[in-house]
């Protein structure tokens, strides 16, 4: 690895390629496809849903101080 290859990346990660994938991702959410995608929700199958709920469970249990307003 080149001393130039080594300069670019600081700590974990490669921040180039973090803001790319994030305006890719913005330009897929802002785009008809992705409207549409938000629209139809996730699609859970019915026997994956009693696993989610208890997965749900156990992060809010190592959840600190969860101020959100997600619970119904």
């Amino acid at each position: 690895m080149s001393s130039k290859q080594r300069d670019s990346n600081h700590g974990e990660g490669n921040a180039e390629a973090a803001a790319e994938f994030n305006s890719v991702e913005q330009d897929f959410v802002q785009s008809s496809r992705g409207k549409q995608k938000i629209k139809e929700g996730p699609q859970v199958r019915p026997e994956e849903e009693a696993e989610l709920a208890k997965a749900e469970e156990i992060g809010r249990k190592h959840a600190k101080d969860d101020d959100s307003q997600t619970r119904p």
